[in-house]
């Protein structure tokens, strides 16, 4: 029997472009800013799996259901088709869509002294956290690293975040 990949994913939104805002400036003057407080955005889902290896995906898009069925399908391809998912308990991910696709049925088992929902399937097994509890969640700490990469940065548009 072969060792199953274990892949914890999370999703991180930027708002990226610029809108010009007035301030208070002397008399006679006009001047104005450019800040980053425009509605476009981007969201980056992400995978670190238990062997390092990590698979970053992205989407201008409002996520839902689809993209979760997508983003398991991609993850089977890098990973291979031995492989547990941990995901939240976001919407788009935990959804009747996603657990007809990978199985048909969600479950709650026991997991110590907690009650854990998880979808068993022939190819991958999808479990979620428990709610409210987001620093069960690994990738986490990559999210807080990319949001102090972000916090003095202004990203006028998707083509700076897009990594050659």
């Amino acid at each position: 029997m072969s060792e199953k990949t274990v892949a914890v994913v999370d999703q991180f939104t930027k708002r990226v472009g610029t809108v010009q805002r007035n301030g208070w400036y002397p008399i006679g003057s006009n001047p104005t800013i450019e800040v980053s407080t425009s509605w476009k955005s981007v969201t980056v889902l992400g995978a670190v799996t238990n062997d390092g290896d990590s698979f970053f995906c992205w989407t201008e898009e409002n996520l839902n259901a689809d993209h979760g069925i997508r983003l398991l399908e991609a993850l089977k391809e890098r990973f291979g088709e031995e492989l547990v998912v941990f995901l939240d308990r976001a919407t788009y991910f935990y959804t009747k869509d996603l657990w007809e696709h990978v199985s048909g049925t969600r479950e709650t088992e026991t997991v110590g002294d907690s009650s854990v929902s998880c979808v068993h399937g022939d190819e991958v097994e999808v479990w979620y956290f428990p709610p409210k509890l987001p620093e069960l969640n690994a990738v986490e700490g990559c999210w807080d690293q990319l949001l102090e990469w972000f916090k003095y940065r202004l990203v006028p548009d998707l083509s700076t975040l897009v990594v050659g």
